[in-house]
């Protein structure tokens, strides 16, 4: 049987190809982990409650940090989404707490090429607000002042009761059209550690 140089030279390109496709695989798979040391960061201060006019209401500030890439993200299309997840309970001593209830407080950033300006949306009552950067539209998300959260006729005095809230910071979802982002971007999607109160009417 007789060598044939053309069916070596043939495989070569195909080799070629091969060993580069993994190369760039090894190349992006190492680069993950500098990424991925930029991570959103959500930590809650100064919780507490007050009663007004019947109504427990909420005060709570939230610090959030956005790596730049993230702000890039949004700058392109990319929608935030921070949800504050809120819980009353009532502390049992021998059993588990028993829910009392469970609200989420929900917000929409997004950024308006056309006008250059940062919309706020308050997706509970549907009321917009704009701004002029995102740190001004950040700053009115992490801010809650006096949020209705329970009316006081519904806790029996007595018992003691459990609050508990944590922030969800939800960058993972965008229109069709920007989903290339979320191929190239990380995932900076982030939850703050749940704060707790106790309280008794």
């Amino acid at each position: 049987m007789r060598y044939s140089p053309s069916a070596a030279a043939y495989k070569l390109p195909i080799l070629a190809r091969w060993a580069l496709s993994v190369l760039l695989c090894v190349i992006a798979t190492a680069g993950t982990p500098a990424r991925g040391a930029a991570e959103a960061q959500l930590a809650l201060r100064d919780v507490g409650i007050s009663v007004d006019d019947g109504v427990y209401e909420l005060d709570s500030r939230l610090e959030i940090r956005l790596p730049d890439d993230a702000r890039k993200a949004v700058e392109s299309g990319l929608t935030l989404r921070l949800n504050y997840e809120i819980v009353i309970d009532r502390a049992r001593r021998y059993m588990l707490d028993a829910e009392v209830a469970a609200l989420v407080q929900r917000y929409e950033v997004t950024y308006h090429a056309l006008s250059q300006r940062w919309l706020v949306r308050n997706l509970n009552t549907g009321e917009q607000f704009d701004f002029g950067s995102l740190d001004s539209a950040l700053a009115r998300i992490s801010e809650l002042r006096g949020l209705p959260i329970l009316d006081t006729a519904l806790l029996p005095a007595g018992p003691v009761y459990l609050g508990r809230i944590r922030a969800v910071l939800d960058l993972s979802t965008a229109p069709d059209a920007f989903g290339w982002l979320l191929f190239w971007a990380d995932d900076w999607s982030a939850e703050s550690d749940w704060k707790t109160w106790t309280f008794r009417p």
